[in-house]
């Protein structure tokens, strides 16, 4: 068994996928190019919250967002 990626490049289907992957642990890369890992806790019209490994919560507009990585089982 291996591990799939699904990966979104593009911010308008960043925009139209993130509501998936609420509750789901995933990667965002900045502008720039600094990636975050962390537990997907809710999504709004502007931006995303994330909770990383030490359970501190921060907010990302979309605009700061150029890629977003979700890791499965396949």
């Amino acid at each position: 068994m291996g591990t799939k990626q699904l990966r979104l490049s593009d911010p308008e289907q960043i925009r139209k996928r993130i509501d998936e992957f609420v509750g789901k642990q995933i990667n965002i890369v900045l502008m720039d190019s600094t990636v975050v890992f962390g537990t997907l806790e809710r999504v709004n019209a502007t931006g995303i919250t994330l909770q990383n490994m030490r359970l501190k919560k921060t907010t990302y507009p979309f605009v700061t967002l150029t890629e977003l990585y979700f890791d499965t089982n396949a």
